[in-house]
């Protein structure tokens, strides 16, 4: 397998004034993939629309949705990576493993599993893997979302749904129309059912895992857990 250059990646992260677990993942991105470029988009209360360098500054109230989509006009990278703030990345977290399958046009969104940790008594941390995929099947005008995955791919499980922890092929969701604007925090599950339409191709590789931390929100933040 010829190797990857995580150069033509940068990872999107939308937030919400939140700069605590922010700056705890943009510090493990810098640790692990020193080469991973990052760029943000910030709602933060009170701050007129701006951008500057790796971040955007957005209007408070604009939400999710808006936030990925301004990210997404910004991109000059082929490939990217999309990751919730609460998350962390490990040096032992393979993204080149995702980028790969994208690369090699066996996916156009190549997605990790999460493993939900929270805080207990100071130093111990409760961990539990959790699962975010699943399969959609489309009825007329009846949706159903069922977990797990349709089959087995080269090195992936076929799927429909996934965690924010994905990469993908930039103007594929380009093509698609990014995310929907009006969606103010529950815009997933809505970005993947326009994705299947579309025909995107979506895998999970189980054994990619990333962080995601469960702590009380700022004031003024959601926490979009997956």
């Amino acid at each position: 397998m010829a190797s990857v250059d995580l150069a033509q990646l940068t990872a999107i992260i939308p937030t919400r004034g939140n700069p605590k677990p922010l700056e705890r993942l943009k510090r493990s991105l810098k640790r692990a993939c020193p080469q991973l470029q990052v760029l943000v988009a910030d709602e933060e209360a009170g701050s007129p629309a701006r951008s500057d360098g790796s971040s955007i500054r957005l209007p408070a109230g604009v939400g999710r949705g808006a936030a990925c989509n301004a990210m997404l006009a910004r991109l000059r990278t082929p490939y990217f990576l999309l990751l919730d703030e609460q998350c962390e990345i490990g040096k032992e977290t393979p993204l080149e493993q995702l980028l790969q399958l994208v690369v090699e046009d066996k996916l156009d969104m190549a997605a990790g599993d999460l493993v939900g940790c929270q805080k207990k008594f100071w130093f111990f941390v409760r961990q539990r893997s959790q699962p975010g995929h699943g399969i959609l099947e489309l009825a007329g005008d009846q949706l159903t979302l069922l977990p797990g995955y349709r089959s087995a791919g080269e090195g992936f499980f076929w799927c429909d749904l996934v965690h924010n922890f994905f990469v993908a092929r930039t103007e594929k969701v380009r093509s698609m129309g990014g995310w929907d604007p009006e969606l103010k925090n529950d815009e997933r599950e809505e970005f993947f059912v326009r994705a299947h339409r579309h025909g995107l191709r979506v895998g999970i590789v189980p054994e990619v895992t990333a962080r995601y931390w469960h702590e009380k929100p700022a004031t003024g933040s959601a926490d979009p857990s997956p």
